[in-house]
């Protein structure tokens, strides 16, 4: 115990004593009053001294006034007494005195317990009477509502608890009468509004208060600031729409791949027929023909490259770039496809911006971006092309962005289309005016360069999309050299080829075998190895499609480097790269050919494969 405290709790006891003296000195002038029964005078000091001093300050007031008591008002000879009943009546008043101080400084401690719980909790409490009217707030309830206990006692609940339903604005009535007759539970989304007309939303109850005879003394409001609790369950909810749309985008994307890798296969035979006849054919017209053939099937393969940028399996050539020569290099073409009613501008950051990227691709997404301005801007307006350096945005401590900025002066976009404009086949244009895939390809294209996109726009102010890539610092450029399709140069060896497609194969090994090739065909994994195990002599390449029903291109190309360790391994698909060229990082006798190729392409890159040493 503190000096503080010890001074106070001193103090109290002689307020009892001087309490008691107080009234004992009063029952001396109204013995003759009382007719020698004082005792009802004293009990109201024992209360008191109980109320003030608790259990110890009841019983200390109580033997006070006793052994005054029996000083003053018994005889001082003997003990002997006129009325014997003054004896009982002392040790009636002790046994009582007692009992009043020790149930008053109970009922005080339980007060005191109860208000130190209420004062503690976590949430806003509002006591109020039968009538309604405010008893009492804990602190809690005072900071929600910014009424202080003394101001908001005896005020109508109504004047100290305002809310506000949160979507419309519209009061909400405390049904303080109902809450007599029973638990009510407040509306969900309400906001309390403060006596300083801050807002801020809650969760809450009301419960009436009932006496031991069941008779309703008051209710009783419980509340607590939701603020936090709001925000997570917001943030939980994005959150869970955002993994939805992760699934929605990868389902997606499967489907995108599975179609591009049939219509790979579908290019290879057009383009590879369509070759065949422009080098064999002898009219100028029939060459015109197939060379008309072989355009329309390049713009179909530029298609299929979409395709597979959206499900992310687009094989990339990445190459150290400047961001600045690349929105340089892209402007003449930019201006002829936004026309001359739009005005473009070009700002570039002072320093070089090297991102390690696939440049067509990065010009993909400018183009749709562009694209999407000029739709924007029916009536013309200005395009802006801005490149700035960035650090630690959007990435964390120590990463360097470089960021492209492309702002128009359009229409805008609406608040509520915000959250959809990546994804796939979402459109803000006319019916017919857009297919939704392009802001959808240009995310996974920035995606899958570790970057990302962001975007700002109001109806009526225009948009400004941002693509921060990652700057290349201290990253070497590993662009692989590709194999320029020459004359299809003759060969001899022994080839497996496996494809599962038999147009495909058909193409194939009639290429190869013109090439003076041994071709060993296999529709699949099973009937390759089969073909292996019943050719005795050398089989110098095998050539195979990497995705195939049943077993793969590359658990076929495994097992048969058991027996077969001296083959070179060609994979050639329509799908993604990526596993191909994990698996050529293992097998420095691996390959791969990207579909669609035409002729010349799988001859070089046979006759380069056939050329490299046997391990």
């Amino acid at each position: 115990m503190n000096v503080s405290r010890q001074y106070w709790y001193y103090g109290r006891m002689g307020v009892i004593l001087l309490a008691s003296g107080g009234f004992l000195l009063l029952s001396l002038y109204a013995r003759a009053w009382t007719e020698h029964n004082i005792f009802p005078i004293l009990f109201p000091a024992v209360a008191l001294s109980a109320w003030i001093g608790g259990r110890l300050g009841g019983l200390l007031s109580t033997m006070a006034l006793s052994l005054g008591t029996a000083y003053y008002h018994l005889p001082p000879t003997g003990f002997a007494v006129d009325d014997p009943a003054d004896i009982v009546r002392l040790g009636t008043f002790t046994f009582s005195g007692a009992l009043v101080a020790w149930l008053s400084g109970a009922l005080k401690d339980n007060q005191g317990i109860l208000m130190a719980t209420l004062r503690s909790i976590g949430d806003g409490v509002i006591a109020t009477d039968r009538r309604g009217c405010v008893r009492f707030l804990n602190p809690i309830a005072e900071t929600l509502t910014g009424w202080s206990h003394k101001d908001a006692r005896g005020r109508p609940l109504t004047d100290v608890f305002r809310s506000i339903y949160t979507e419309t604005g519209a009061s909400v009535q405390v049904p303080a009468p109902e809450a007599l007759r029973g638990v009510v539970s407040l509306p969900d989304n309400i906001c309390l509004i403060s006596r300083s007309g801050a807002q801020a939303p809650i969760d809450d109850s009301l419960a009436p208060v009932n006496g031991e005879s069941g008779r309703i003394l008051g209710a009783i409001l419980v509340f607590r600031d939701a603020t936090r609790r709001r925000e997570n369950e917001a943030a939980l909810l994005a959150s869970e729409r955002k993994h939805l749309q992760a699934q929605r985008m990868e389902t997606l994307g499967r489907l995108a791949g599975g179609i591009a890798h049939d219509f790979n296969n579908l290019l290879t035979i057009i383009n590879g027929y369509a070759e065949l006849l422009r080098t064999n054919a002898v009219s100028g017209d029939v060459r015109n023909s197939a060379e008309e053939i072989r355009k329309a099937g390049d713009r179909a393969a530029s298609l299929t490259r979409q395709l597979l940028v959206f499900s992310r399996g687009q094989p990339v050539k990445l190459e150290v770039v400047d961001l600045n020569k690349v929105v340089a290099n892209f402007q003449k073409m930019l201006r002829r496809l936004i026309g001359e009613d739009i005005e473009l501008v070009t700002i570039q950051a002072a320093e070089p911006l090297e991102v390690r990227v696939d440049v067509g691709q990065i010009e993909q997404v400018i183009m749709n971006l562009a694209v999407n301005a000029r739709d924007a801007m029916p009536g013309g307006g200005r395009l802006a092309m801005e490149t700035v350096k960035e650090t630690n945005e959007p990435g964390g401590p120590g990463t360097s962005y470089a960021v492209l900025r492309v702002t128009d002066t359009g229409i805008g976009v609406d608040p509520l289309a915000l959250p959809h404009l990546f994804e796939p086949f979402f459109t803000t244009k006319e019916v017919g005016k857009g297919s939704g895939l392009g802001l959808s390809i240009s995310y996974g294209i920035v995606t899958s360069h570790k970057g990302r996109m962001r975007v700002k726009s109001e109806p009526g102010k225009g948009s400004v999309f941002e693509v921060c890539l990652p700057l290349a610092e201290g990253v070497q450029d590993e662009t692989p050299t590709s194999v320029s399709p020459q004359a299809a140069p003759q060969g001899t060896g022994t080839i497996l080829l496996v494809e599962d497609e038999s147009a495909v194969r058909k193409l194939m090994r009639d290429i190869l075998s013109g090439l003076g090739y041994l071709v060993l065909e296999a529709a699949h994994a099973e009937e390759a190895m089969r073909t292996v195990e019943n050719h005795a002599q050398e089989i110098d390449l095998m050539v195979s499609d990497a995705v195939m029903p049943g077993l793969s291109g590359f658990e076929l190309a495994k097992r048969l480097a058991l027996i077969r360790p001296n083959m070179r391994v060609l994979f050639v698909s329509g799908y993604a790269r990526r596993d191909a060229d994990s698996l050529a990082l293992t097998d420095p006798i691996a390959q791969y050919l990207q579909k669609p190729f035409l002729p010349a392409e799988l001859a070089s890159k046979v006759a380069e494969m056939m050329s490299r040493p046997k391990q």
